[in-house]
């Protein structure tokens, strides 16, 4: 590539880049370009959910310092010049939903043995409370899952801790997956539903 015609031209940050993805770690662009992406994703779902668990206190809202890009670039945004969407737009029109369910954020990798606490909240900016809410977390690893089950109303326009998990790492090589759901009715009688999942790479002692 390029490198000195995509930061005059494009607007690429070359240091940025290729401090944390060495184009050598990957075998074409088309590869360097999705890890970039999905980085982006990760990194902004994860800084939504929590600038909205941080709900009122202080955080009223957020907004984007670049959500298109005005001519072919490679930048923050998550539109590019033909408004077609990066990774990162999906995650974010996730993470604003009107309801969500989150989890302290999981490590890049785990460690086996490790004891893995996580909050688990839920987020509502409905105005009207969700009547008899049942929310269901579920880990899964090789050989192995473990299942949470909670139910009750979530409050109008608020954030409502429902409990901590509290997980050891397994031994083993592999992912640690986390699948959140959530389903109720408004009080209107609408239908609320909700799923997320993420994941983690566990490591041995």
């Amino acid at each position: 590539l390029d490198w000195d015609a995509l930061r005059d031209h494009h607007g690429l940050e070359v240091d940025v880049m290729q401090q944390r993805f060495p184009p050598a770690d990957h075998p074409t662009f088309a590869s360097w370009r999705t890890a970039t992406q999905r980085y982006q994703a990760s990194l902004l779902r994860q800084q939504i959910e929590t600038l909205r668990r941080l709900k009122y206190r202080p955080t009223g809202g957020f907004c984007f310092s670049w959500l298109a890009d005005p001519a072919p670039m490679i930048s923050a945004s998550v539109l590019d010049h033909e408004r077609r969407p990066k990774l990162a737009w999906a995650a974010v029109v996730e993470a604003c939903r009107p309801v969500i369910v989150v989890t302290d954020p999981l490590p890049v990798t785990v460690t086996a043995g490790d004891r893995l606490e996580l909050d688990v909240h839920v987020v509502s900016d409905l105005r009207v409370a969700v009547v008899d809410a049942s929310i269901s977390v579920t880990c899964t690893w090789r050989g192995g899952r473990r299942d949470w089950a909670y139910r009750g109303d979530i409050a109008a326009d608020a954030c409502t801790k429902v409990a901590t998990l509290e997980l050891t790492v397994p031994d083993g090589p592999g992912e640690l997956l986390l699948g959140l759901a959530l389903a109720g009715r408004d009080e209107d009688g609408e239908r609320v539903e909700y799923a997320r999942r993420s994941g983690a790479r566990i490591t041995p002692r």
